[in-house]
């Protein structure tokens, strides 16, 4: 007996059709997945976008807020300047007049070092109302801090004891006056962490096509709190402290496209990493 034609048609559609609407719900739902996996990383990407938005806003304001201050500090760091040029020479008249006198000359001593780190605020705080321009001219970092630990020791020996310890290619590409700079504040940083008392290593090394420099003071350590933003402007861990001497290192640093860390345990410790200058490949 033959099946009529219509009873199969309808039994073979009534046997594809679940089948094929299953494939559209599969489909469906891995295209709905899809969709909601592009979702997801477009939320990513806009949160992203506005956590960025929102650090250069913060970014922004405080250059904004640093500049102003910048141009205030810098005319009132050259109005102080200028007396204590004044102050610097009397001393040192005063110095001939009592020449011979030991006690008077050793107070006369502890008012010169009042001037000089006073003259070193006054630096700081014209180096940070200034942009960072560097020249760019083979540096010997070796002499540069030889004649760092020759000055301080000149002026604040027997109390405290400086050492230069210095090995490898010395020389990067930069500016001379800044690194100096640089590392004429860390000396005081360290100086002040060891209260113009202790020890005090500068060293320098040559690896990886880099000069590391390193500044360590056998003082008590930086508190753990304010380690995070030690190199942020106006943060201080000594009372009175402007909070701009490391500030301004970094900058140096990173106008040499350097960079600089802390190290802080028993020990601090500065460390400065600079590209290497090969001097012999230009015939210097």
């Amino acid at each position: 007996m033959m099946k009529n034609p219509d009873v199969a048609s309808s039994d073979s559609e009534s046997l594809n059709t679940p089948t094929s609407l299953i494939e559209v719900i599969e489909r469906f739902n891995q295209s709905s997945d899809k969709l909601e996996g592009y979702h997801l990383e477009l939320q990513r990407e806009i949160d992203n976008l506005r956590e960025e938005l929102q650090r250069k806003e913060v970014e922004i304001k405080q250059k904004a807020r640093l500049a102003m201050l910048g141009e205030t500090a810098a005319g009132l760091a050259h109005e102080i300047r200028n007396p204590l040029g004044a102050i610097t020479l009397f001393v040192s008249m005063l110095k001939d007049d009592l020449s011979g006198q030991d006690e008077s000359l050793a107070l006369l001593s502890e008012v010169e070092k009042g001037i000089k780190s006073l003259d070193a605020v006054v630096s700081n705080v014209l180096h940070f109302s200034q942009d960072q321009v560097t020249c760019s001219k083979p540096c010997n970092s070796h002499s540069i801090i030889q004649e760092l630990v020759q000055h301080f020791a000149s002026l604040y020996s027997p109390q405290s004891r400086f050492e230069a310890v210095v090995h490898g290619n010395p020389y990067f590409m930069g500016d001379e006056q800044g690194i100096r700079q640089a590392l004429y504040n860390l000396i005081i940083n360290a100086l002040q962490a060891v209260s113009f008392a202790g020890n005090i290593t500068i060293s320098a090394d040559s690896a990886d096509n880099a000069i590391i420099i390193r500044v360590q003071d056998d003082g008590p350590g930086i508190p753990e709190e304010i380690r995070a933003g030690i190199f942020d402007p106006f943060t201080s861990g000594r009372p009175g402290g402007t909070g701009l001497g490391l500030s301004i290192v970094r900058r140096i640093i990173q106008a040499h496209r350097g960079t600089i860390i802390l190290e802080s345990g028993s020990q601090t410790t500065f460390s400065i990493q600079l590209p290497q200058h090969n001097k012999t490949q230009e015939g210097m």
